[in-house]
């Protein structure tokens, strides 16, 4: 008769995520949950810039806004930049700090946060 261990206890698996077999499952999950936090960062950041862009054109379009909707893709092609060039650093074996990106980010999100406050100033 063989020793099963403890009663109800399974032995581990290569699937489960404490499993002594993988031992770099549980990394593998939290950075698929960066990358995923990344994307989602991505999303926002679409969805701001074309807020801000439906806000710039709610009357007429004259040089003022058609730089502001200049600025508003400016920033968003910066944000994506970031979070691709993040993304993709985080699928090398042994991923890079943050550095600088984070920083970056919310720069461009503060920049958005004062061209919408601009254009609904101007606006009025």
């Amino acid at each position: 008769m063989t020793s099963a261990g403890p009663a109800g206890a399974r032995p581990p698996s290569d699937g489960d995520p404490g499993s002594s077999a993988d031992p770099d499952s549980a990394d593998g999950a939290s950075a698929e949950r960066t990358r995923l936090a990344w994307r989602r960062t991505v999303l926002s950041t679409t969805a701001v810039a074309l807020l801000t862009i439906r806000v710039a054109v709610s009357d007429r379009i004259s040089p003022w806004t058609a730089l502001a909707i200049a600025a508003t893709c400016l920033g968003w092609l910066a944000g994506l930049w970031l979070a691709q060039r993040r993304i993709h650093s985080m699928s090398d074996r042994e991923p890079r700090n943050i550095g600088r990106t984070l920083p970056a980010i919310a720069l461009t999100m503060v920049g958005f946060a004062v061209l919408g406050m601009a254009l609904i100033a101007a606006h009025g």
